[in-house]
């Protein structure tokens, strides 16, 4: 005992000479570095793995794509006194650090909203703003720290060279500042400003009132004032539940809880500094709105929200969206917005006019290779008793296309038919059953499910269920609509025609059967089907299938076809009422 008690008062008293003090310090900083590149080497396959994950936090990182390379950025903070934050840029082709960048204090990648989505990393990847980990709350002074990714040198290699510009630059800022977003060449960074600090309190129910700043990363100055909405004089207030950004940078998209009131969609423009908030008034009586997750497509072009497990905290695979947006639209805004689950279908909507008295028709969807998938409405939209039509899901099948509820070129004004009338555009485009990647559609469904084919080969199901944009819109449909009959159109090589139906659809089957002249077929649906799935998934509906032979339909057939479902769009329609 009295050895050790020697050598810890000798390390103690050495430890308080300032020289010797200093090289310790560094020593273990050092250390800390090596031990961490060392980690980082020999784990370099699961961080090449996480390339095809992406970034969701900032604890995970942020992904880029620079001069035709991907990059992973991480920030690591080892215990050392004081403070020391280390950048790493991941090569993601090898998993090998291929810069890193020291900063003193703690700092982190900023998220942009509570789920953990990333943030601060400039559009061209060559500005990545950090802001400072403080323990105490709410923090007196907002550190940020940019970062120029392009400058990695602190000093010069060879003699003569001269000393490059510093590649970090620190700024502080008066009172409490959140990350929201950066502009695509990193010049601006847009904060959120809280004005008060007490959530909940018995005298400030109302505690989460913020502005939005921007900051000039050059100068570092804030600009006079915060910015206001382009499109509402309502206040910005509640906590950030989830967030995206558009492939470009210039679109910042946030869902914000609205103190628990009304959640609504917060859109930034970060090059104009224009902000939209978009209501959501269907999402107030969630009960956790926290557990909801924004997704942009790859192309930036519609904005979903998601429900997120809350045992996992993520999206499940097959699970529809509660609400969809059309961005291209939320930036020509200028008034108070509402969005609800219903937008894609607002047109449905519109009262019978000269200019729509047969149908109301428009865009619903997609499909993977970007055509347009339409839906047409003819009849009394304001009927419940609503009937849908796929008229065509195998591209080489649509012979349906031609069958519309109409007597004599007119709809019948009792009712409330849609059609569908091609669900796969890009199979007829090349003249095939399957879609533009090589999956039958008509086996992609949930119910029973199971891997069957490859790609390309006329029955293969895909991945997963749902795994199509096609198969997706399709199930979104049905959920928004919740038709009472569901009737999709096929096409059989040889024989004539006849409705297939299974389970509880064979009355409504059955009575189309009849209203069209054609044969009955009492058939077991394959797993993975279209009309499988609505059996299980609405069991008070009926889905069955018209099974139409090759060629184009005769005017005999045709016309019993447009008479039967023009009957049962008013039948059904009067008992919807009812």
């Amino acid at each position: 005992m009295e050895g050790k008690r020697t050598w810890r008062d000798l390390w103690g008293r050495l430890a308080r000479i300032p020289c010797v003090s200093r090289r310790i310090q560094t020593a273990r900083q050092l250390l800390c570095f090596l031990l961490l590149a060392l980690a980082t080497g020999l784990y370099a396959p699961a961080t090449s793995a996480a390339k095809e994950m992406g970034a969701t936090g900032a604890a995970q990182g942020i992904v880029s794509e620079q001069d035709g390379a991907s990059y992973r950025y991480v920030t690591v903070n080892p215990p050392t006194q004081p403070a020391l934050t280390i950048v790493e840029r991941i090569d993601m082709s090898d998993g090998r650090i291929d810069r890193w960048w020291y900063l003193r204090g703690s700092y982190v990648i900023p998220a942009i909203a509570y789920d953990g989505s990333a943030g601060g990393l400039s559009a061209d990847g060559r500005t990545l703003a950090l802001v400072n980990f403080s323990r105490t709350y709410p923090p007196p002074l907002t550190k940020v720290a940019i970062l120029d990714t392009d400058l990695y040198l602190r000093h010069p290699r060879r003699p003569g060279q001269r000393r490059p510009q510093h590649a970090i630059r620190y700024l502080n800022l008066q009172g409490r500042f959140v990350f929201q977003a950066i502009s695509p060449n990193g010049s601006k960074l847009y904060l959120r400003h809280y004005r008060r600090h007490d959530r909940g309190s018995r005298h400030d129910r109302r505690s989460d009132d913020f502005d939005l700043w921007v900051l000039d990363t050059g100068n570092g100055g804030l600009a006079p004032r915060p910015l206001t909405l382009s499109n509402s004089g309502r206040q910005l207030a509640g906590l950030p539940i989830s967030g995206a950004t558009s492939p470009d940078g210039r679109r910042a998209y946030a869902l914000y809880d609205g103190d628990m009131h009304l959640p609504f969609l917060l859109v930034l423009d970060t090059v104009t500094g224009r902000v939209l908030r978009v209501d959501l008034p269907g999402l107030e009586r969630l009960r956790n709105p926290f557990l909801l997750k924004l997704r942009l497509d790859s192309a930036g072009h519609h904005l979903a929200i998601y429900p997120r497990s809350s045992e996992s905290g993520r999206v499940a695979p097959h699970t529809g969206s509660l609400l969809s947006v059309d961005v291209g639209k939320l930036m020509r805004w200028h008034k108070p917005t509402t969005a609800t689950a219903s937008d894609f279908l607002a047109f449905t909507t519109t009262p019978r006019l000269p200019g729509n008295l047969v149908e109301r028709s428009g865009v619903i969807g997609r499909s993977l290779e970007g055509r347009p998938i339409r839906l047409r409405q003819y009849g009394d939209p304001r009927f419940r008793g609503r009937v849908l039509v796929f008229a065509c899901i195998h591209g080489d099948e649509c012979a349906g296309r031609s069958v519309a509820p109409l007597q004599g070129g007119c709809p019948e004004p009792d009712a409330n038919v849609f059609v569908v009338s091609n669900l796969n555009p890009d199979g007829s485009a090349a003249a095939s059953r399957l879609n533009s990647r090589g999956v039958d559609l008509n086996r992609n469904f949930p119910s029973r499910w199971r891997p069957r084919g490859q790609p390309g080969t006329p029955e293969y199901s895909g991945p997963r269920p749902f795994s199509e944009p096609e198969t997706r819109l399709a199930a979104r449909l049905v959920r928004s609509l919740r038709p009472r009959v569901t009737i999709w159109f096929h096409q059989i090589r040889r024989g004539g025609p006849f409705v297939r139906v299974w389970g509880s659809s064979a009355p409504a089957g059955r009575l189309f059967a009849h209203l069209a002249g054609m044969s009955f077929r009492f058939m077991h649906w394959p797993g993975g089907t279209g009309p499988n799935w609505q059996n299980h998934r609405y069991p008070g509906s009926a889905a069955y299938v018209v099974e139409l032979p090759r060629g184009a339909l005769s005017s005999g057939l045709a016309g019993r076809l447009n008479d039967a479902l023009d009957r049962i769009g008013r039948w059904e329609a009067q008992v919807g009422e009812d």
